[in-house]
């Protein structure tokens, strides 16, 4: 256990930031693929579902979407084994959100879901695993976001759209004059390449935060040496230590990868432990196979 301490303003900010950081990331996004993800529609429409789990005659389970898909327009079924699923927006509203389901709100397809795997042997993430603290000193597991880009309104866009992504996000994670960063004299500026990529980050003490609540808030970025940048990394930076490489460190530093897959016309994230940046290339193969599996048909009149 460890005794009680005072909170500081800059723990207090190290946890504010992070959602507020989502909620920007969430309006480039919108801003950038022709939808707003915020929006609510009053009027009352008949519930079209966009999602559902449905059982195959061999008792596989799938969870099907109605997909959009290059050319503009263009929607199709997409079938993904269920037992790799670990979020989607099942039915008309998500089943998050307050009311569901609720029959005054539609979406003309499926926008995005999520699914799991453990690591080191990529299977299909134990459902007692699925909802697991990805903060944990024993983390050991991937999760893939899928989130369609069929809105872009040109090829261009899509080809540039991760490198658009990483413009956007990046100056605002390495601004060492954020307020609760500016009091640790941090600089931002280029670090030396690893694992074949380049890299940019904080720079400075980063010792000086081991027991603050910011630590998670100080990034490295990695990304490919290519005009536009193909592919991304933000991870928690390299001087926070790993559980597993320095006990005295707590917790298990993350990154997110990030790339665009052709195939079904999506941004790809891929949430997972930092310790295994050193296979990330194998960790971007398995998870493109994975999404290569998935499998693509006609709609029945539009509708699953």
């Amino acid at each position: 256990m460890h005794p009680p301490r005072d909170i500081s303003i800059h723990q207090f900010a190290g946890w504010v930031v992070g959602p507020l950081a989502i909620v920007a990331a969430l309006f480039w996004v919108a801003n950038h693929i022709g939808r707003n993800v915020f929006a609510v529609k009053t009027e009352k429409t008949d519930c079209v579902p966009n999602e559902r789990f449905v059982n195959d005659p061999d008792g596989r389970r799938f969870l099907e979407l109605r997909w959009l898909m290059d050319p503009p327009g263009w929607r199709v079924r997409l079938r993904v084994p269920a037992e790799y699923v670990t979020w989607a927006d099942v039915g008309c509203e998500s089943a998050t959100m307050p009311g569901y389901p609720d029959p005054n709100y539609t979406k003309p397809y499926a926008q995005g879901f999520a699914v799991g795997l453990s690591l080191p042997d990529f299977k299909p993430l134990p459902p007692a695993d699925r909802n697991i603290d990805r903060n944990g000193v024993n983390w050991s597991k991937m999760v893939v976001h899928i989130d369609s880009i069929g809105q872009a309104k040109s090829e261009s866009e899509r080809r540039n759209i991760i490198s658009n992504m990483f413009d956007a996000i990046h100056p605002f994670r390495l601004n060492p004059n954020t307020f609760f960063l500016k009091d640790y004299h941090f600089k931002a500026g280029k670090k030396p390449s690893k694992y074949g990529l380049e890299r940019m980050g904080m720079i400075g003490n980063i010792d000086i935060i081991k027991n603050e609540q910011i630590k998670p808030s100080i990034y490295d970025f990695y990304y490919t040496d290519t005009k536009p940048i193909e592919l991304w990394f933000q991870c928690t930076a390299d001087e926070i230590k790993d559980h597993s490489e320095d006990p005295s460190w707590e917790g298990r530093p993350g990154c997110e990868m990030h790339f665009r897959h052709a195939r079904i016309d999506s941004v790809i994230t891929v949430n997972f432990p930092r310790i295994y940046m050193p296979v990330w290339q194998q960790i971007k193969v398995r998870t493109e196979w994975l999404l290569d599996s998935f499998e693509i048909g006609e709609l029945n009149d539009g509708r699953l």
